[in-house]
C-alpha cells in the first residue's frame, strides 16, 4: 500500500496539496457513512515497482509527476476493505496540473490546499504524520534530498 502526497507550487500560496474528498457512496460502503479528506493512495500489482505504480495511479486522476520522492514515513491501519492492518508508504509527487480529475463513485470534491489547510483537513494519524515527514523532506527544504528523489 502507498500514499502520495501530491503537490504543486504556485506564485501566489507557494506550496499547495491535493486532497480529495470521499463520496458518500464510498463511504457508505466501506466507512460507516463517514466521509473524510485522503491523499491519492493505491498499492502495487504483482511486480510492479513503486514509481510506475505511483504514475499509474496519478494518471486516474489526470495528473502526470514531474517528478516522485521517498518521504521518509510509513504507518499502519486497519483496512476495512481487506479486514486487516496493512502498512502504508508515503511518497510526494510533484505535478503543475490545476485541474484534477475525479471519480464521482470515490471522490465528491477535491481541493488544493496549504499545509496548515491540508493539516486541519486531514483527520487520520497517518495522514497527518505523512504531510509533516513530506513538507520535512521534499516541500520544505530548498533542495529535497536528490538521495529521496525517484523519479
Amino acid at each position: 500500500m502507498f500514499d502520495v502526497w501530491v503537490f504543486r507550487r504556485t506564485p501566489s500560496r507557494g506550496v499547495e496539496y491535493l486532497l480529495l474528498h470521499t463520496s458518500q457512496e464510498k463511504a457508505d460502503r466501506w466507512f460507516n457513512g463517514g466521509r473524510f479528506w485522503q491523499v491519492p493512495s493505491d498499492m502495487t500489482e504483482p511486480s510492479e515497482r513503486i514509481v510506475p505504480a505511483i504514475a499509474r495511479r496519478l494518471r486516474e486522476f489526470g495528473l502526470e509527476p514531474n517528478a516522485i520522492w521517498a518521504a521518509e514515513h510509513v504507518y499502519t491501519i486497519y483496512n476495512r476493505r481487506f479486514e486487516c492492518m496493512q502498512i502504508i508508504a508515503v511518497y510526494a509527487a510533484e505535478v503543475t496540473a490545476e485541474v484534477v480529475e475525479i471519480n464521482p463513485a470515490e471522490h465528491g470534491e477535491y481541493r488544493w490546499c496549504t499545509y496548515e489547510e491540508a493539516h486541519d483537513l486531514v483527520t487520520y494519524r497517518g495522514l497527518k504524520d505523512g504531510l509533516r515527514s513530506t513538507k520535512e523532506y521534499v516541500t520544505g527544504p530548498a533542495s529535497p534530498p536528490r538521495e529521496l528523489q525517484l523519479l
